[in-house]
């Protein structure tokens, strides 16, 4: 099928370009962080003005180090770790840490359960505000912060910014399995997907696992109830902003996050559910930087394998594969050498894998694509806002 090869190999050329103008992007994005925004300026917020809010569940083995980490790594930060009332383990480890660090700032906010039609995330922040510091921090619970990123935050919020960060996916030594399915992906993705769009747009959300904002800022736009019946509050808190005509900043500050994926129905709903997001992001906000630069290069990976599967040539096969596999080595080493991450040929095999079942997992989300399974939680999208599943 001369013909299908013919188109496999301009696919593959198309492909090849995209990915060096994405990385490209990326690296000069990377070298040259943004500047604190225009506006009226206000000194830079001091780390023990902060305070960092974390929405807590328990169940996670690796929640009890992610904790201890912050802590660790920001002891002038005020935390506020906000905990269901029936999380008893989540209790348990709090208190525990609490005596570990004596020193630190830990105030506990037991939380109830979230009334019927509110995203949980946000009741439990817009419970917590009125406690916090001048600047408000949201972080994940299975998010680490490295020493020095809080103060690189408050240098960007020298005015009413919205400031949010790069997430790149670790684990511990011997913890694999489905979590390194779920780091290739993420890896594959984070740098290349936030960073290249912004030459040519604003962003339009935030990575909602890490993000810093002015306390008193954030409750004239209404605080997190103006988005509590969203289920992408991240994407929702952007264009609160952006509406207000206030600055959203994609900064550089990589952040770890590790969840542990124990097995193959818990790294399908964590991929079903990101694609869900990514799926009502883009039929939001798609433009044509978005579409060219990450919908159509994620695509393309399972199609120029296909393609070249059909053309019934092992070389071009071989040849395919040989480019995916150049664009993962490629990306690792930026990663090694900019994130400081530890890669391997095993990472490499991981992220073509990563990127060919991308597209599945998309197509995948197209099934009930109005449910999504968040931690304990079955949610359905409704006309109105998000409602509760029981027996889901």
């Amino acid at each position: 099928m001369p013909c299908l090869a013919t188109a496999t190999l301009a696919l593959t050329g198309l492909y090849l370009l995209l990915m060096a103008v994405r990385l490209g992007l990326a690296l000069r994005y990377l070298a040259q962080p943004p500047a604190p925004p225009a506006g009226p300026p206000v000194p830079a917020p001091a780390v023990a003005e902060m305070s960092v809010l974390q929405a807590i569940l328990s169940g996670d083995p690796l929640l009890e180090d992610c904790l201890r980490r912050n802590l660790r790594h920001h002891p002038e930060a005020h935390f506020l770790w906000l905990l269901d009332e029936t999380d008893a383990t989540g209790r348990r480890i709090a208190a525990q840490l609490q005596a570990e660090y004596p020193t630190a700032q830990v105030q506990l906010v037991l939380t109830p359960p979230a009334p019927q039609g509110i995203n949980p995330k946000s009741f439990k922040l817009q419970l917590a505000l009125p406690l916090s510091r001048a600047v408000v921090v949201v972080l994940d619970d299975d998010t680490v912060l490295l020493p020095g990123a809080l103060a690189r935050a408050g240098a960007l919020l020298t005015t009413e910014a919205l400031v949010t960060g790069l997430p790149y996916y670790q684990y511990p030594p011997g913890r694999v399995g489905w979590a390194a399915l779920v780091r290739a992906f993420v890896n594959a993705n984070s740098l290349l997907t936030y960073l290249p769009p912004l030459y040519f747009q604003a962003p339009v959300t935030i990575n909602g696992m890490f993000y810093a904002t002015q306390q008193a800022t954030l409750r004239q736009l209404g605080g997190f109830a103006a988005i509590e019946a969203e289920l992408c509050d991240d994407y929702a808190l952007a264009q609160l902003y952006r509406r207000a005509g206030l600055p959203v900043v994609q900064s550089t500050i990589v952040h770890p996050l590790a969840t542990t994926v124990p097995h193959f129905g818990a790294y399908l709903q964590l991929m079903r559910r990101w694609m869900v997001f990514a799926r009502r992001l883009f039929r939001a906000s798609l433009s044509g930087p978005v579409l060219a630069l990450v919908v159509l290069p994620s695509s393309l990976p399972l199609l120029l394998v296909l393609l070249s599967l059909v053309s019934g040539r092992p070389a071009l096969v071989a040849g395919v594969l040989a480019v995916l596999a150049l664009k993962a080595a490629v990306l690792a080493r930026v990663r090694r050498r900019q994130l400081g991450t530890p890669e391997s040929p095993r990472t490499v095999a991981l992220e073509v894998l990563a990127d060919l079942l991308q597209p599945l997992h998309l197509l995948h989300a197209l099934f009930q694509p109005r449910r999504v399974q968040w931690r304990d939680k079955s949610i359905e999208v409704v006309a109105d806002g998000l409602r509760y599943v029981s027996g889901a």
